[in-house]
Parts: C-alpha cells; sequence; structure tokens
C-alpha cells in the first residue's frame, strides 16, 4: 500500500473517531420537538404500506399540500427513508440517531474529498484535513444529527456534496459526454431537492466555483465580447447550470402551486414586518447571527422565535455596529484578490453563501434562525476557517495550540449539546439560558409538564409565555384546557376564547371550546363550535370524535357511532374512536361486531390494550375460553401491574369450570396490585365458599 493512501486511510479513520467521540454518547433517548410531528404522528411513516404516489402529495409532516395550513415542505426522499426505517427496525429513536450519525460521518468524508479535490494542499500544514475535523465536529451541526428531523439536511448534504465532486472530476476529465453528464447532475439535484429545499442550490455552488477557478476576475480587463471568447466553455458551462437551477426552482414552485406558504406572525416576525426598513435591517442583524453562531457556537437554541431576537426598528440601534462588522468583513475578505490564494477564500465564502439562499428571507420562511439550516454553509466556513489558521501557523507553529484547543472544545461542546437533545426536558430547558425572552421556550415546557402529569409547572409556565407574549393563543388554548380539567370551566371558556379572538381560524381552540360547552351540557353551542372547526378543518379527527361523544350525551347513539366511524377513517389509529365504538357494541350485545371490528382495528393498534380487552371479553362471552386466555395472557404481559385484566381473568376461569384454583390465583394477584378492587374481593369470597 502507498505512503499517499495510508496518509488518506489515517485521514479518514480521524474523522471517523472524532465523528463517534462527538455524538457517539448520545444515541439514545427519545424522539423530541419536531421529531413527534415529522415522524411519529406521521401516518406517511407510519403506515409503512403508505405508497410512493401518496407520499408525493403530501408535505413533511404528513398534510396535503393543496392544504391551506401546508408549510409546503416538500421532503418525500426523506420521508421515505423513516418508512423504510419503520418497516425493518419499528419507530426507535435510538435507532433513527445512528443512522443519522453514520450519513452525518458520510458526510464528514464527502467533505474532505471535496476539500481535496477543489484545492490541492501544499506545504505541511493540511488545510483539507484541519477543515473537514472541524467540520465534523461543530457544534452547529447537533440538531442536524442527534435531532432526528435533521436527516433531511445530511441526505441534501450527501447528494449536493456528490454533485459538486462529479462536476469537479468531470472538469479534470477528458470532459466527454457533456450531456449526459449535465444529465445525471440535474437528476442528483432533484434527488436532492426532494431530501431538503436546500438542495436545489447544488448546480448554483458548481457555476460559482467554476467561475472563480478559471476567471481571475481580479485581473479581468477585456470587454465583455473578449471576455466570452476567452472563457466560452466555461461561460456555457456556467449557463447550462445556471438554466438547469431554473428550471428546478420552477418546478419546486409548481409543486406548490406557486403559492407562498402561509406562517404565523409569531413563527417569524421579521418576514411578517410591514415596514421595508425593519425587514433589511432586522435581516441583516440574523445573517451576523448565523454567522457568530458558526464562528462561537455557545448560544445554542432548538428554537428562536418570538422574543427571542427582537427586530431592528431603527438605524440608531445599537446592533447596527455588529452589522455593519458583518458585511465589512464579508467585503474584506470578498474583495482581497491581490494575494496567491485569494481564490480559495472566494470559493469558501461562495460554498458559505449559496446554500443559505433558501433561507436569507428573499422568500419569507417559518423561522428566525433554524441551526440545521447552517450544515451545508458550514462547509465553506470551515475551509475558511482552516485557512485562518494555516497563515497564522505560516508564520509560527505555536498556533497549533489554539487550533488544537478549538477543535477540544468543539468536541466537549458537541457532546454537551447532544446530551441535551436526548429529551425533551433537558432540551427545553437549555434554551432558558439563550432565550429567557422567547415565549415558545415556555409554552414547550409547560407542554411537556402537561403530558407528564405536572400540572404546577404547566400552569407557571403558560402564564410566563403569555406575560410575554400576551397574543399567544396556543398557550391560551392549552391553559384553557388545563383548566377545564380541573373542571374550572368558566376559566377555560375565557381563555379559549381569548385564543379565538387573537386567531380566528384556529380549528384546535373551536374543539376545545366545544368539549367545554359539552361539559357544560350546552349541546346547541358545542355543536356550533365542533362545525366551525371541521368546516376550518374538514378531516379533523380528534373533533369528529368529540362529535360522537356529543351525540352520545343527547342520547343518539348512531349518530355518535356514524362520526366515531369518520375519525378513524381519518386517522385509523385513533384509539378511542375505536374504544367507544367496541363499547357502544358492548352495550348493545353485539359480539359479533365486537370480534369483527376489533380484529380491524388491531391492524393498526396491534399493542393497543383497550381493544385487546374488549375483544378477549366477547370471546370469553361466546365462549371460546381458550383464544379469551390467550388474549388476556397478552394483556397482562403488556400491562402487569393493571389488577382489573387479572381480575378478568380470573373471572374467565370461574366461569369456565374445573379452573377454580387459577381463578383464585387470578384474584388474589388482582387483590395484591390493588387490595381495594371490590369485584376481586367479591368473586374470590363467592368462589372461596363455594368450594
Amino acid at each position: 500500500m502507498s505512503s499517499l493512501r495510508q496518509h488518506a486511510l489515517v485521514q479518514y479513520a480521524l474523522l471517523v473517531a472524532a465523528s463517534l467521540l462527538s455524538y457517539g454518547g448520545a444515541l439514545y433517548g427519545t424522539f423530541v420537538f419536531d421529531d413527534s410531528a415529522a415522524i411519529v404522528k406521521n401516518m406517511d411513516v407510519r403506515n409503512v404500506a403508505t405508497p410512493i404516489h401518496t407520499l408525493l402529495r403530501h408535505d413533511f409532516w404528513g398534510n396535503n399540500l393543496t392544504d391551506p395550513t401546508s408549510h409546503k415542505s416538500f421532503r418525500p426522499l426523506t420521508v421515505l427513508s423513516y418508512q423504510l426505517e419503520n418497516r425493518l427496525l419499528g419507530l426507535n429513536a435510538g435507532h433513527m440517531k445512528v443512522v443519522n450519525l453514520v450519513l452525518h460521518t458520510i458526510v464528514c468524508l464527502l467533505v474532505l474529498r471535496l476539500y481535496q479535490t477543489v484545492w490541492r494542499d501544499s506545504g505541511p500544514f493540511r488545510t483539507s484535513f484541519w477543515a473537514a475535523f472541524v467540520f465534523t465536529v461543530h457544534p452547529i451541526h447537533t440538531e442536524a444529527v442527534v435531532g432526528i428531523v435533521g436527516r433531511a439536511d445530511l441526505l441534501a448534504a450527501i447528494g449536493y456534496i456528490t454533485i459538486m465532486l462529479l462536476y469537479q472530476r468531470w472538469l479534470v476529465s477528458e470532459r466527454r459526454f457533456g450531456s449526459v453528464v449535465f444529465l445525471v447532475l440535474f437528476l442528483l439535484t432533484i434527488a436532492s431537492m426532494l431530501c431538503k429545499e436546500t438542495g436545489m442550490t447544488a448546480l448554483v455552488a458548481c457555476g460559482a466555483i467554476d467561475l472563480l477557478k478559471r476567471i481571475n476576475w481580479h485581473h479581468v480587463r477585456l470587454p465583455v465580447r473578449d471576455l466570452f471568447q476567452t472563457h466560452r466553455a466555461c461561460l456555457v458551462r456556467v449557463f447550462i447550470l445556471a438554466s438547469l437551477s431554473l428550471a428546478i426552482v420552477t418546478m419546486r414552485l409548481w409543486i406548490m402551486d406557486f403559492e407562498s406558504p402561509k406562517f404565523h406572525r409569531m413563527d417569524n416576525p421579521v418576514g411578517a414586518s410591514n415596514s421595508t426598513t425593519t425587514r433589511i435591517l432586522s435581516q441583516s442583524y440574523l445573517y451576523w447571527l448565523n454567522f457568530f453562531l458558526l464562528l462561537c457556537p455557545d448560544w445554542l437554541s432548538f428554537d428562536w422565535a418570538l422574543g427571542s431576537v427582537p427586530l431592528i426598528e431603527s438605524p440608531l440601534d445599537s446592533r447596527m455596529l455588529l452589522i455593519v462588522l458583518f458585511y465589512g468583513t464579508v467585503a474584506t475578505l470578498a474583495l482581497r484578490c491581490n494575494e496567491s490564494k485569494a481564490k480559495e477564500i472566494k470559493i469558501s465564502l461562495a460554498l458559505t453563501i449559496i446554500p443559505f439562499l433558501p433561507a436569507c428571507g428573499l422568500v419569507r420562511v417559518g423561522f428566525v434562525i433554524a441551526e440545521r439550516l447552517l450544515y451545508l454553509p458550514s462547509v465553506g466556513f470551515c475551509y475558511l476557517l482552516a485557512v485562518g489558521y494555516r497563515r497564522l501557523i505560516k508564520r509560527s507553529v505555536v498556533f497549533y495550540i489554539p487550533l488544537c484547543f478549538l477543535c477540544t472544545m468543539f468536541i466537549l461542546k458537541t457532546q454537551s449539546r447532544a446530551y441535551e437533545w436526548t429529551s425533551e426536558d433537558l432540551l427545553f430547558r437549555s434554551a432558558l439560558r439563550v432565550c429567557p425572552r422567547n415565549a415558545k421556550v415556555y409554552y414547550n415546557i409547560a407542554r411537556l409538564a402537561t403530558d407528564q402529569g405536572d400540572r404546577d409547572t404547566a400552569f407557571t409556565f403558560y402564564r410566563h409565555a403569555i406575560e410575554l407574549h400576551p397574543e399567544y393563543e396556543a398557550a391560551h388554548m392549552n391553559l384553557g384546557n388545563l383548566y377545564r380539567e380541573m373542571h374550572e370551566l368558566d376559566t377555560a371558556e375565557r381563555h379559549l376564547r381569548k385564543a379565538i379572538e387573537i386567531h380566528e381560524p384556529f380549528p384546535s381552540a373551536w374543539m376545545n371550546l366545544g368539549i367545554v360547552q359539552a361539559a357544560r351540557k350546552d349541546h346547541q353551542a358545542a355543536l356550533a363550535s365542533y362545525e366551525r372547526a371541521l368546516e376550518l378543518k374538514p378531516n379533523y379527527a380528534n373533533c369528529l370524535y368529540n362529535l360522537g361523544n356529543l351525540y352520545i350525551d343527547k342520547q343518539n347513539s348512531s349518530m355518535a357511532l356514524r362520526y366515531w366511524r369518520e375519525a378513524i377513517q381519518q386517522n385509523p389509529r385513533h384509539s378511542k374512536a375505536w374504544a367507544n365504538i367496541l363499547a357502544l357494541y358492548d352495550n348493545r350485545g353485539r359480539t359479533e361486531d365486537i370480534i369483527r371490528t376489533s380484529a380491524l382495528a388491531l391492524t393498526f393498534l396491534p399493542n393497543d390494550t383497550a381493544i385487546l380487552f374488549t375483544r378477549a371479553n366477547a370471546f370469553g362471552k361466546l365462549g371460546q375460553y381458550e383464544t379469551a386466555e390467550e388474549l388476556y395472557r397478552q394483556i397482562i404481559a403488556a400491562r402487569p401491574d393493571h389488577a382489573v385484566y387479572r381480575a378478568n381473568l380470573g373471572v374467565l376461569y370461574h366461569r369456565w369450570g374445573q379452573r377454580n384454583a387459577q381463578a383464585i390465583e387470578q384474584y388474589r394477584a388482582a387483590l395484591r396490585l390493588d387490595p381495594s378492587l371490590r369485584s376481586a374481593k367479591t368473586n374470590l369470597l363467592k368462589l372461596m365458599n363455594s368450594t
């Protein structure tokens, strides 16, 4: 093996080791933040039989692209990767994080190869390796790697860098089969775009590198016609790349029916501002802030909405100094053309800026800052950083010390940040240090506390969120739901009506208002609220379920059954709707319908104990004791601490005959779990007296 190949293998091994060292300790935990909506609750992912043509009609979150509430984020290849993984390994956060880490490691190796292809290292300092090493351990990548929805960025990056590598390889070859090469690049760019929208800029990056490498713009003094004749081949290639890029952008706009997605003002106050001056100044400050996060990635947060970054409404704002510093730095780097290595600085800037273009504010987006969107721009930034260190080290090898210190600090910060991404509680609370005035941070902590049954914390943080942002309709709605659970219906209704007052087309608030009104037996008002919710969101399974509950209250079981069936048509995994249908059949003595319907329900919810329990009872009533016993055993294995299940298994043995000993055993087991379970006590006494 040649020494050159050995050297390359050592570099690759070090990058793999650095990737594992940075993220290997955080390959556990749960689905956090956007993972829930994009994966856990996304029927396109959960239903492994979802065909590809259905994925092509849905956005990243599983909603129809034509839905007015859709964010138009079209990433079917990423969704397909989740679906395939679910089919092979099941929905397991640990497995999915491992896949993300493998993809990140592949990207790191590709990044090293890209650096080596675009620039040739000279001298003892290996710029390409150090740049790739910094890229591998950079903390700004944590969200993309450990957050499972970040797979979209990882897959898009693999496609993006592969496209640039293929183009550079073709340029240094004999440049044969140009039409085929451009067709392949075009298709690969579409594939990258179908992983994430940033992929569509790959051909633009190829063209920019081509122009910057082959034309010395500092010495260009030729007329336009002579310039074209001198660099005709290069300009023709760039024109073809630009045309293909325009076609891809047009295709992407066609996919979303040339309609802009509708975002809430609170998601991105900068884009929603009515003042052009405020938008320009605030967006410029966001450029600085993104640059600062790349330079000093200590100030990291899962969300930057609401009060995280106050708008700049006047040129007299003190933050204007930072904006001037940022633009001055970029201009200085771009205009320093008199040095021999100026091209690599310009190319680095191009690789930093071009993949950031979809998020630069020219098109309104639904976020203020999204750290995972800096994954691809950091490819150029890391090389720029390595070039700076190379110049310092040429003056003195002492500068290796701060470089090694920087890499060590990046690894430690990445490990720490990756740990915070292992649970929502750690993730949400970590943002309090970074964005203490972000109402959405308090909202998410309160929502998580509600799920955990910690009402005191939920009340405190919902109220704090509303103090920071009084027009936070979702916080008002959820606070209203908490008051409803406390049976404080007047206060609950006040908050729900406030949510609707802030944002009238709010289907969840209308539905929850209907639940409060139904609890107060105001059936007509509840019906009107449910109908308004369904008008805003026609396929709203939860609302259809609650409408069925309303008709049960009105003693209209036929209508209730109709709406529960509609609910499971919209969401076949709606366990409460299935349970209510089965309970209704049980009350009517329709045992055969229970057997048939529960079998269908279990195809969608195979481990739902409530459905299994109803099915077991039905088989017991039909005298099919062996089948019932098997179901009860399955239920008890899943829920060994539920006394009712053991008590009912005791009833089954009691009826079965010649099984009294087993019945007694189950009754006693039930009473050990719940000594106050009256039915088990009574049945045990009857059985003991009879024997």
